[in-house]
């Protein structure tokens, strides 16, 4: 299955993303803090997939976020920067405010209306991996969503992020806590969530403490019984 085939296959018959039947497929949405490991997660989880000896339901999986991004760029009435996206970096309500007034429109806010539509396609599709994006939000109605968040102590955040950034400590701090913001602050403009809130997941993990390899098991053991439930659903094997 190539995702972006797909999406790109049914904007230029449709011309809008709305009304994409769903495959009965599950899919795995990552939200974490930052540095926290969603990434990592993402491909560790796609590498023990390999493992699995029922392939029609672990093959053709994908991770969506480059991806993603590039999607949304890729539509010139938003003029988004791969940047800015990939950094999921926002502008500030005041550079906003008067870009509206020049434009008709708040440019962020489409970026990220589209964002979460073509995360709620992806969804739907199954078989997709979404790290970030307000992903458990967005995909909150559709039933085959596993639905994951990392957390981790904040110091061991900034040393990854001190390492990945070469930035001195101070300044690896600032940078982490606004990103926690931003994305705590993302969630609550457009969903009215906490983004730390447990009963938005199936499973929070320390990824500070637990190893990827045991978490991404603990992601394979959910996609299972969600792919049960799917079938028992649908009166058939869902993903065949």
């Amino acid at each position: 299955m190539n995702h972006l085939q797909l999406i790109n296959q049914y904007l230029s018959e449709h011309g809008s993303i709305e009304g994409v039947p769903a495959t009965g497929l599950p899919f795995v949405t990552i939200s974490r803090q930052v540095a926290a490991g969603g990434h990592l997660l993402a491909h560790v989880v796609l590498t023990e997939f390999l493992r699995e000896p029922d392939r029609e339901l672990f093959e053709g999986w994908h991770v969506f976020d480059r991806e993603l991004c590039e999607i949304v760029a890729a539509d010139p009435s938003l003029e988004a920067s791969m940047e800015s996206l990939l950094s999921e970096e926002r502008l500030t309500e005041f550079s906003e405010f008067f870009e509206g007034l020049f434009t008709g429109h708040l440019h962020q806010y489409s970026i990220d209306k589209k964002t979460f539509r073509i995360v709620h396609l992806l969804a739907t599709l199954g078989k997709v991996i979404i790290v970030g994006r307000a992903g458990a939000c967005v995909t909150r109605s559709l039933p085959g969503g596993v639905h994951v968040r990392l957390a981790a102590a904040e110091s061991k955040r900034v040393r990854w992020m001190m390492k990945k950034l070469k930035l001195e400590h101070d300044a690896a701090v600032r940078v982490v806590r606004e990103q926690d913001a931003d994305k705590r602050g993302r969630v609550q403009e457009y969903f009215n969530k906490d983004i730390d809130d447990p009963v938005l997941y199936d499973v929070v993990w320390n990824s500070g403490t637990v190893n990827m390899e045991d978490i991404a098991q603990s992601v394979i053991a959910l996609i299972k019984r969600r792919a049960e439930t799917l079938a028992a659903a649908s009166g058939g094997i869902a993903f065949r």
